[in-house]
């Protein structure tokens, strides 16, 4: 039996192998766009991230009710059932202290100062791409 993040492993086997100490950053892509879907989880899984996805805002309030955490959430503005800004102020409001980052096809600045103003550590505009990824995974790293 094998126990993952703990360096040295010993399996039933007597084998020892050493592993990845370093643990995997949990990412939650918010988003109601199956294609975009799809696009971030790539871009997101090529940078060594573990992914799961929701499709609108009241899925991450429930996920994280149901005591689940992420590293990084990727929250999309617009999406139906709950959007992005009245999950991120529920999210907040329940004590949420993951990096919380705005992903919108919107780019005017009162929208987006709106959406940052509900809770967000940063804003991006639709799609992502490695630049992107690669400023916001060293932010996450650095705090």
């Amino acid at each position: 039996m094998e126990k993952m993040g703990f360096g040295n492993v010993t399996s039933t086997s007597k084998t020892i192998k050493t592993i990845d100490t370093k643990k995997k950053i949990s990412v939650l892509i918010v988003e109601d766009d199956l294609l975009l879907q799809k696009i971030h989880k790539v871009i997101m899984t090529k940078f060594g991230t573990e992914v799961q996805l929701a499709a609108n805002g009241k899925e991450v309030v429930d996920l994280f009710l149901s005591g689940a955490y992420f590293d990084l959430i990727l929250m999309d503005l617009e999406m139906p059932i709950m959007d992005g800004i009245e999950a991120t102020k529920q999210l907040r409001s329940m004590g949420v202290t993951s990096m919380i980052v705005g992903v919108t096809s919107r780019n005017q600045d009162s929208e987006i100062q709106a959406f940052m103003k509900s809770g967000l550590n940063a804003c991006y505009v639709k799609p992502l791409n490695a630049e992107k990824v690669t400023t916001v995974l060293n932010e996450l790293k650095n705090n």
